[in-house]
């Protein structure tokens, strides 16, 4: 199953301007990973394997406040919906939260989804999409050597979305990056550069929209392994933290 669970809440204590993208990442495995299973907590934050989830930086909304936490692990997932079924407060930082709901269904919110995998596939497959806009929603960037990259380049998005994938999904498109990076191009973007500090640190970083189209030379299994890669990318993010706010991103349709 892939699942992108968004969580709203009411403050009740504490400064929301404080709250970076590793007091999330903390609350994932200390609070909620850690209540379903301390093992598997303790061995995924351990693991140098990419992680089987993204988390979102917390936004305002009104009077209210979320987060979203998306994998496409089944434990995950499970343990997402343990845990806000016997929590009604959340703390971040130094900020205390009043639970208010939590949503995972299409409609309810642009992030929110819940898709079984084999759904998930055939959906990205019907599509007949060749041009499309991604929205790049929180600060984008790339590790390249010891430098950050905050470029929308296609070899880098191809191989930070590849790297995430499950093993079915890898079995089903079989992924050949050389040719998946000549079978995308970048034909517009409106983005624009900053420096994100909503980590420790400061990152070079780009948020905007990018337009993309398929080469009209590329196989139909490279069409389908495309479109697939952007589809999944709502749920991995694309680039460096996506754990920690950073990466996160939606196609948002075609032109």
């Amino acid at each position: 199953m892939l699942i992108s669970q968004v969580t709203y809440l009411k403050l009740k204590t504490g400064n929301p301007s404080q709250i970076k993208g590793q007091h999330i990442h903390g609350f994932f495995f200390k609070k909620i990973l850690a209540s379903y299973n301390p093992k598997l907590a303790d061995r995924m934050h351990t693991s140098d394997c990419p992680k089987r989830f993204s988390a979102s930086y917390i936004f305002k909304e009104g009077k209210m406040f979320w987060f979203r936490i998306a994998s496409w692990d089944d434990e995950i997932a499970e343990a997402l919906f343990l845990y806000f079924r016997s929590h009604f407060e959340v703390e971040l930082g130094n900020c205390l939260f009043e639970l208010i709901k939590t949503v995972s269904d299409a409609g309810t919110t642009p992030w929110a989804k819940r898709i079984e995998l084999d759904e998930f596939l055939n959906s990205a497959r019907s599509s007949e999409k060749n041009t499309f806009w991604v929205e790049h929603f929180s600060p984008t960037s790339f590790k390249c050597g010891d430098v950050h990259l905050p470029l929308p380049v296609p070899d880098l998005i191809v191989n930070s979305i590849i790297k995430h994938l499950p093993a079915k999904i890898t079995v089903e498109i079989k992924p050949d990056k050389q040719k998946l990076w000549n079978a995308i191009q970048l034909k517009e973007h409106r983005i624009k550069s900053l420096y994100n500090r909503r980590n420790y640190g400061s990152i070079a970083s780009f948020v905007g929209k990018t337009r993309w189209q398929i080469d009209k030379q590329a196989s139909q299994q490279e069409r389908d392994a495309i479109r697939i890669l952007f589809s999944f990318a709502f749920y991995s993010g694309i680039g460096v933290k996506t754990t920690q706010g950073m990466g996160m991103c939606r196609v948002i349709g075609s032109s």
